[in-house]
């Protein structure tokens, strides 16, 4: 069986309707330099808190100091949540000034989302894919996960530019999965997205996503094994290290079920067995759109599998929805852009601040658990219309993925 897929070399043929006006690229590109203004500006005069602990980080494993706990010197009071390899690549952070680091740190963001936005671009089959990508950026660098991402200097948009570079095939072949494989070794979640070579029977892939994996633990456990020892046997199996699930900004489903007044432990016990089905329906799915070529939408289905089945997720974890902006206006299946705009739009307003951040208990009250849980529900929306997608997709029935052959490396 030959899967019915891009290359993974050259770019989509371009074709009919892949196409923006010209004005609405303008007006995308004058967003983007407003919304960029915006975040330098926040990097030259404030404190971008989380990469101001990556620089801790840094500090601590150049120095040979306590990553973790009660040893980490962190400024800010705030903990280190990553493996040691995670810390060595964060010691660059400590060979320039804050604001420096702050400022550095801020324009690679912008051109991670960027180059994200024109691989996208490019997968869809756009005309001119480097100037729509710089449209489409205004809106990505608007929506509230990203505006939060900027404002904190988080790391996801990073994690996500590996990914892309594998999911939408623009990894050589000798390298298809290490991308994937390198970003679980500094943040485990990416792991999730080796489902694409899984799928697909690339078993080079999946083998690269996990030995890179391995190496970027084994270079971790070498020039810090203390370090490594902990992280791996102890702080990796803290559930809430990143928060409980009632934090508003949580909109993993966790978060809609905790503000509902669940217990937080039976939320939590619930998705257990609902990651587990979430995994399951992006699996089928991926299968169906990679078979028909469609790497965008599989990359967002995943994208939206992940963030909604996470113990927490709060908004800047969910970075990855950008992918959702090329979808909107390149897509030909009406759907897909339905479920492209539903994520877009609902994510320009942080909806969550009708909670108040330091609220413990919570009592449900319709109207404001509707309001502050709508990037959760506009995220399982779209999830549900993308796999209607891929039930639609032109694609070989599921059972010839257990019968047939697997493809060869020139049909991948």
């Amino acid at each position: 069986m030959k899967p019915a897929t891009e290359s993974s070399s050259t770019p989509a043929a371009p074709r009919r309707g892949a196409w923006v006006p010209q004005a609405l690229i303008w007006v995308g590109i004058a967003l983007a330099a407003v919304m960029s203004g915006v975040f330098l500006y926040r990097a030259a005069t404030g404190y971008l808190l989380d990469v101001g602990v990556f620089r801790d980080a840094g500090r601590a494993f150049a120095e040979g100091w306590g990553l973790y706990g009660e040893d980490f010197p962190s400024r800010s009071g705030f903990a280190f949540l990553y493996p040691p390899f995670a810390a060595l690549l964060f010691v660059p952070l400590t060979w320039v000034g804050e604001t420096a680091m702050q400022v550095l740190w801020t324009i690679a963001t912008i051109a991670a989302i960027y180059a994200i936005l024109a691989m996208a671009a490019t997968r869809l089959g756009a005309r001119r894919p480097a100037f729509i990508a710089a449209g489409l950026s205004g809106p990505a660098l608007a929506i509230e996960p990203i505006v939060s991402h900027m404002f904190f200097g988080q790391i996801n948009v990073f994690l996500m530019l590996l990914v892309a570079v594998d999911v939408l095939g623009f990894t050589p072949h000798r390298l298809r999965g290490v991308g994937i494989g390198v970003a679980a070794g500094i943040k485990i979640t990416p792991a999730a997205y080796a489902i694409v070579y899984l799928v697909r029977r690339d078993w080079g892939g999946v083998w690269r996503s996990a030995g890179a994996f391995f190496v970027t633990a084994l270079i971790g456990a070498a020039t810090a094994p203390e370090q490594a020892w902990r992280f791996w046997t102890e702080e990796f199996f803290i559930l809430d290290r990143a928060g409980g699930p009632g934090f508003p900004p949580n909109q993993a489903i966790t978060g809609p079920l905790t503000r509902a007044g669940m217990d937080p432990d039976l939320a939590a016990a619930i998705m257990g067995p609902g990651l587990i089905v979430f995994a399951l329906l992006a699996m089928w799915a991926a299968y169906r759109l990679l078979a028909a070529g469609r790497r965008v939408e599989t990359m967002l289905v995943t994208v939206l599998a992940v963030s909604l089945s996470a113990p927490v997720a709060v908004t800047h974890h969910w970075a990855g929805i950008i992918v959702a902006f090329p979808l909107l206006f390149l897509a030909r299946d009406t759907i897909v852009r339905v479920a492209a705009g539903i994520v877009g739009i609902v994510n320009l307003v942080p909806f969550y601040e009708v909670y108040d951040d330091e609220q413990a208990e919570f009592a449900f009250q319709p109207l404001q658990w509707l309001v502050g849980n709508l990037q959760s529900f506009a995220g399982l929306a779209a999830f549900v219309l993308l796999l209607v997608a891929a039930r639609r997709a032109a694609a070989p029935p599921l059972r010839e993925f257990f019968s047939s052959p697997a493809p060869t490396p020139a049909e991948k």
